[in-house]
């Protein structure tokens, strides 16, 4: 097959080139166009302003300024890579993409991309051993490889494939429907006054300052915030078999994601009843 691997965490990453040389040795076409760098919880997120340059590095092999999707989108659809693929392959993530962690996924987010386009699309992520600090990609990689033509017969532009591999495998691989999260994030914030400086007769935004000078430069408030997290997220245990229990389990999860959001329908039915109640 052609196969076009991508990812969030940059072409250099261990990841991809650890399904790169498993894939190529299997036979297959391999083709490369992933972030000049990473690009982690970028989600689906694309350039809609400026360029996206890509970059050949070697043959079959290229790189982007862009986002994870912007690889996908440029790439393919843009035509900036001469090749059309049989399955676009996301991954190997350095860490879990399960659960709420989906939403936010890079990772995730180029595969989406490529079943929006037409492509079949897997993403794949491993967690890497806290004690030995290994990630076990060449299993995560090999086991792909092996499933690779019942994955493609499941995907479609409604569908696509997420893999996720724990640290030590037990040898088995179960369905895992998507799970939820509760985070237990902290914001720490800081803040410097005189730290940012701005043209206060040109702005329009309505930002605060303090002072003005004769030339009309103002010095506001420089605000950094960042997320740290002291304890992992607590997970949701519903009647199904969740990714995550899977996972914990020792089991690799498989997980046919869909697409396009779903629509609650109790939700829907109670608003078309008001609709109908209603004038606006």
């Amino acid at each position: 097959m052609i196969i076009l691997l991508t990812n969030d965490d940059g072409y250099q990453s261990e990841g991809i080139q650890v399904l790169e040389t498993v894939f190529v040795e299997a036979g297959h076409e391999v083709w490369v166009s992933a972030p000049s760098d990473e690009r982690s919880a970028q989600s689906h997120a694309m350039t809609l302003r400026g360029e996206v340059t890509f970059t050949r590095f070697g043959e079959r092999h290229y790189h982007c300024n862009g986002t994870p999707a912007d690889s996908i989108l440029y790439g393919l659809h843009g035509g900036a890579l001469p090749v059309k693929p049989d399955v676009v392959i996301s991954g190997i993530n350095h860490g879990y993409n399960v659960s709420t962690d989906i939403i936010y996924s890079g990772t995730v987010g180029a595969a989406r991309e490529a079943a929006l386009r037409g492509y079949p699309g897997i993403a794949i992520s491993a967690r890497r051993d806290r004690k030995t600090k290994r990630f076990p990609f060449t299993e995560a990689a090999t086991f792909v490889a092996q499933h690779l033509e019942l994955f493609i017969s499941l995907c479609n532009r409604q569908t696509i494939i997420n893999v996720n591999v724990p640290p030590k495998p037990n040898g088995e691989w179960r369905v895992g429907s998507v799970g939820r999260l509760e985070y237990f994030d902290i914001v720490e914030k800081s803040s410097t006054n005189a730290s940012t400086s701005y043209d206060a007769s040109s702005t329009q935004v309505g930002l605060a300052y303090v002072g003005a000078d004769a030339n009309g430069v103002s010095i506001g408030e420089e605000i950094s915030l960042s997320i740290t997290s002291s304890s992992p997220p607590y997970h949701f245990h519903g009647s199904l078999e969740t990714d995550y229990k899977l996972l914990h389990e020792g089991y690799i999860s498989v997980t046919p994601v869909a697409v396009l959001p779903a629509i609650d329908e109790k939700a829907a039915h109670t608003l078309v009843a008001l609709s109908h109640k209603e004038r606006v």
